[in-house]
């Protein structure tokens, strides 16, 4: 999750450095309003479950659920980044 948000800081970096824009992505780039929150919601979810264990029904849920959602929302953003190299990059 570390590694994702580095990844969203550092796309951003790039964008407004060598595109002079951000969010001119389309889908690639709007999605960052969902994998933010999903992130954090993993990260404190997951640090809640580690500091304080205990037997639990409803947040291992919502953890896992947020972290299979933000894994199909990886693998779209790899589809959208293939096609934002395409169109941005290559000029296809």
């Amino acid at each position: 999750m570390l590694l994702w948000l580095s990844g969203i800081l550092l796309g951003l970096i790039m964008v407004k450095t060598y595109w002079h824009g951000l969010l001119i992505t389309t889908n690639h780039g709007n999605r960052i309003f969902v994998f933010l929150p999903l992130i954090l919601l993993g990260l404190v979810s997951g640090w809640v479950m580690h500091k304080n264990k205990k037997k639990r029904v409803i947040l291992p849920l919502i953890h896992g659920s947020a972290n299979a959602l933000l894994i199909i929302l990886a693998l779209l953003q790899t589809l959208s980044g293939w096609q934002v190299y395409n169109v941005f990059v290559l000029g296809n």
